[in-house]
């Protein structure tokens, strides 16, 4: 841009977007290396995808386009796409999180975005402080949290705080500048029956909820002092933050913005119901462990624990509700690669008070953890009065089957199959009748799986590897030019723009498609790969005039069935000398 002053060209630099700067700031392939393990390509870099399950990496990261796709699950896209999904998180928060690496004061949000996203940050770390300082001065509070064994040191670490309730937090935000509709968007407060706002938390030990990125989203907190006439059956003992814009219950686990490191590095992650078990496992030195919150486990949570791990560890209270949590995730993991395993509490109600009596055998139980399909066997069919109630028995072998059912695996399947025998005390025959009696199980697809590209025609697989070759050596680009009239229109982009997002596709995926160093063997591949795509045109065309020549019998048209006969042979003839057969 320029204007012209007093006969002088004075130009303006525009000064770039945000996301502009970011993306000059934090080089992709740099920022990637710490999320993921990145090899080298050609002139791109692979990976195993973070956002679907593979054992050979097709996901693909180009330096010189400072972007990424997953050829096995079709995502794709630059750094803040990366970060947003990866991360759970939206549009402004990835790129709140992205210009602080970069050390960038964001310019780009609108008024209504940061209303939207960055007020409700603020306002729960607000919260959280003003929690903190009232614990502080809460005697009967930290005597609590001390009897049911928190160390100081685990108290500051969580941030943990205390809800006096009334109206203490809302006229404390509001002082502070916050606009009591924010105040009441972020869950912290509602309005009564009067008309005023009062605290949605009363007389209740807080535990911070922070995201994947350490910022707090949002609050649980625990029943301790009750309000005047009030009993505890008539309120929840434990109260979680309402859903909200930077707040998702089935998406958050619980302290795993602290254990993400050490669950990656074991890759193990033992897995607790609540808040209480997680701090009290967590000091209890098992670094590796989350927790749902407020929720029932998710694949969401699973799709989160599959990029850092490999083996999870379930550890549930030791009651009825417990052995139910446990096969509702046995439900949920079906659809996932883990090697699930369950270490038991002995006789404890919960991991807290397992850890809190004997840290040192608590951890050895983990060790030690037996398969969860093993354990739930042995916990369903050795309920006292089963073997006496064939019909009881019925119900928990069939259930056991289901479950079994669902594994995608034949081979673990069959081995199930066999540990269920073993403990039921029915024949491997007689349960495997039962199974093939049962309705075929649905599984659900994970997220990722959904957005996985069906199967192309033969045609569009030929052609995506010629051009996959001819993006590899530049000189079968050429070749691949001047057979332009067989390629698929959908792929000439591809042969005229290098920057067309056809062509970017295929660019990138010859990177891990294309072994560059044998080049006699591309060179055959290359010609195989053309003759094939002349015959597979010539035989629709065949199959095209077989169709005419019936039509015309249909309608007596003598003269036309021999042009089209004449046409069949010439087609045919041809199919054969290219396929050497004549």
């Amino acid at each position: 841009m320029c204007l012209i002053l007093e006969g002088m060209v004075v130009r303006l630099k525009l000064m770039p977007k945000d996301t502009e700067l970011i993306k000059q700031k934090l080089d992709v392939v740099e920022f990637l290396r710490s999320y993921l393990t990145l090899t080298p390509a050609g002139k791109n870099l692979k990976a195993l995808c973070p956002f679907h399950q593979e054992k050979t990496p097709s996901f693909i990261v180009s330096p010189e386009r400072q972007s990424w796709h997953c050829f096995g699950c079709a995502e794709g896209g630059d750094i803040i796409k990366f970060v947003m999904k990866y991360e759970n998180l939206e549009f402004p928060e990835a790129l709140r999180l992205l210009a602080e690496k970069a050390g960038i004061p964001l310019r780009t949000l609108n008024p209504a975005q940061e209303r939207e996203f960055g007020v409700l940050y603020d306002l729960n770390d607000a919260a959280k402080e003003f929690y903190k300082t009232a614990l502080s001065s809460h005697a009967k509070a930290k005597e609590y949290l001390k009897k049911r064994g928190l160390a100081d040191e685990t108290i500051v670490e969580f941030e943990l705080g205390y809800a006096v309730g009334g109206e203490m937090l809302t006229l404390h935000l509001l002082k502070k500048g916050f606009d009591v509709n924010d105040i009441a968007r972020a869950g912290l407060a509602g309005k009564g029956a009067s008309g005023m706002y009062r605290d949605r938390f009363h007389g209740r030990i807080m535990f911070p909820i922070m995201n994947h990125v350490g910022k707090t989203v949002a609050f649980t907190g625990r029943i301790f002092e009750l309000s005047p006439g009030m009993k505890e059956d008539d309120v929840a003992k434990y109260l979680n933050s309402p859903e909200t814009p930077v707040f998702n219950k089935s998406k958050i686990l619980y302290g795993l913005n602290k254990t993400k490191n050490d669950i990656a590095r074991t890759r193990t992650a033992v897995l607790v119901e609540g808040q209480m078990d997680f701090l009290m496992v967590w000091q209890g030195g098992v670094k590796n462990v989350t927790a749902v919150s407020g929720t029932a486990l998710t694949q969401f949570h699973l799709e989160r624990l599959r990029r850092l791990a490999d083996t999870i560890v379930l550890m549930f209270d030791n009651d009825d509700a417990g052995l139910k949590a446990l096969e509702r995730s046995l439900d949920i993991f079906s659809g996932f690669d883990f090697h699930v395993k369950v270490a038991g509490i002995g006789g404890y109600k919960d991991p807290a008070d397992a850890v809190l009596a004997d840290a040192d055998g608590f951890r050895k139980r983990i060790e030690t953890a037996r398969p969860a399909f093993q354990y739930l066997f042995e916990a369903r069919l050795s309920q006292k009065g089963i073997e006496k109630d064939i019909a009881q028995k019925k119900r928990v072998v069939r259930d056991m089957l289901q479950k079994v059912a669902k594994l995608t695996s034949a081979v673990e399947q069959e081995e199930w199959i066999h540990e269920l025998s073993r403990h039921a005390g029915v024949s491997d025959s007689a349960l495997l009748a039962e199974l093939a009696a049962l309705p075929a199980a649905k599984k659900e697809e994970t997220v990722e799986q959904k957005k996985i590209e069906p199967a192309k025609e033969r045609i569009d697989l030929i052609a995506r590897r010629i051009l996959a070759i001819g993006f590899a050596l530049p000189e079968f680009m050429e070749r691949a030019r001047a057979i332009r009239e067989f390629l698929p229109v959908f792929y000439h982009p591809a042969l005229d723009d290098s920057a067309s997002p056809v062509a970017v596709a295929l660019e990138l995926q010859s990177s891990f498609a294309v072994d560059i160093k044998d080049r006699s063997a591309l060179e055959k591949e290359f010609e195989d790969l053309i003759r094939e795509l002349h015959i597979d045109l010539l035989e629709k065309e065949r199959a095209d005039v077989k169709r005419g020549m019936k039509e015309m019998e249909a309608s007596g048209d003598e003269e036309g069935i021999m042009k089209k006969m004449e046409r069949f042979r010439t087609l045919s003839q041809k199919i054969d000398e290219l396929r050497g057969t004549h």
